[in-house]
């Protein structure tokens, strides 16, 4: 990038409407192409952590998400991302230009983990500013027709900030498409899909992993599963792309104490904090590929949905329990955990990227739990203590077993 006092006038004159878009693609020296539901985006950065997260954070390939191979020709280009890098000063100072000259009524989204945002309308185009008092770093995101402009600071965390919102345009198009994100991990075990749901804390990532990690597992997705339905067949799942978060207490019972020396995209500081407690708030962020790396856990891109398990872990204890579960009440569960219209889950489509209406969406979201439902489906407690080959054997049963098929 260019010195700041060259930089900062050129922006300026961007988000002023004096200057094309275009403009900024010669700061741009690295670029990535990704598939996004049928959308194909090319990401021109400022820096290669930018476009190297993507791709990490897009790996496993799926139907929704799909890195474009390197060396492929990427052909019908319909929408173009860029993002550039700055100073934590810069950033500031551009976004304090946005609020000061935008006009019209500013409105209030909610962005990724509730982070509050505002646009705003400038002569440049409409600009997503994040709150100056949101506690993350600031951001930049300028709309155009075919295009966005992603304006972040300079640190690690911040320069994920392309990935975010890629993350996020293709969710919404896979909404519009009949996709359904559930609050659910997902593994499997002899090809066959297992759907792991429950509210933070019940255990779905412990148990999700130690799933993948047994002979004939693979590990799918941690927290958020995108789902969908077709007359006649199991449910399909493939991950929400996202970093499995995990504490110093069931990476131990994992058998992976050694995990905090890891070389990570985010490492976590774990001084001074709860980290190594089950239930710790402070956890590594580690992305399934790093998992696959480290510890050698098969990945997979897709899964039929073949058993849901709703998890209960309790600390200090050596139970195992498993019990078939009728549909009725499994709907109600699923229920609380869909991420869609009037569910208390749902995140803001923050970017306006949805072309279904909100009863369309609601409408999706009650046929997909509606086939989830009829899948067999279990409650499951397991202790802290309890030997995860025990829990694993017991799940794997439940999957062959016609019992757990009410």
């Amino acid at each position: 990038m260019p010195a700041t006092d060259q930089v900062i006038p050129v922006l300026a004159g961007f988000l002023d409407g004096d200057a094309n878009v275009t403009s900024l693609d010669a700061w741009c020296t690295e670029k990535i192409t990704v598939q996004l539901s049928g959308l194909t985006i090319e990401l021109l950065a400022s820096t290669s952590t930018a476009t190297t997260y993507v791709q990490r954070l897009f790996t496993p390939p799926n139907d929704l998400w799909n890195v474009v191979r390197p060396d492929a020709a990427a052909t019908n280009i319909t929408a173009t991302m860029r993002c550039l890098a700055l100073p934590r000063a810069c950033v500031a100072a551009l976004a304090e230009r946005v609020r000061s000259r935008g006009t019209g009524a500013p409105r209030h989204v909610r962005m990724h983990v509730g982070a509050p945002a505002t646009w705003h309308q400038m002569p440049g185009g409409p600009v997503l500013l994040t709150d100056p008092d949101a506690g993350i770093a600031p951001q930049i995101v300028v709309r155009h027709p075919g295009s966005f402009t992603v304006i972040t600071c300079d640190d690690t965390d911040a320069t994920m900030n392309a990935a975010r919102h890629l993350r996020e345009i293709g969710y919404r198009r896979a909404e519009d498409n009949g996709w359904v994100c559930l609050h659910a991990s997902a593994a499997t075990m002899n090809g066959r899909g297992i759907l792991v749901v429950g509210d933070s804390g019940a255990g779905k990532s412990t148990l999700a992993l130690a799933l993948a990690a047994t002979a004939t597992g693979a590990f799918l997705s941690n927290d958020r599963t995108m789902l969908a339905a077709s007359p006649g067949a199991a449910p399909r799942a493939v991950a929400m792309p996202g970093p499995i978060r995990l504490n110093g207490g069931t990476l131990q019972a994992l058998g992976y104490a050694s995990a905090e020396r890891w070389d990570l995209t985010r490492p976590q500081s774990t001084t001074d904090t709860d980290w190594q407690n089950f239930r710790g708030a402070n956890k590594l962020h580690i992305l399934p590929s790093e998992w696959h790396e480290r510890t050698g856990t098969p990945l997979a891109a897709s899964a039929t949905v073949d058993l849901v398990v709703f998890p209960h872990v309790i600390q200090g204890s050596h139970d195992l329990h498993l019990q078939a579960t009728h549909p009725e009440p499994v709907r109600d569960l699923l229920r609380a955990q869909c991420m869609s219209p009037g569910d208390n889950v749902y995140v803001s489509d923050w970017l306006d990227i949805h072309t279904s209406n909100t009863d369309d969406l609601a409408s999706n979201g009650a046929r997909v739990i509606d086939a989830v439902a009829d899948r067999p489906a279990v409650s499951l407690r397991f202790g802290t203590r309890t030997p995860y080959a025990a829990v694993t054997e017991t799940v794997r049963a439940a999957l062959t077993s016609p019992s757990a098929r009410l």
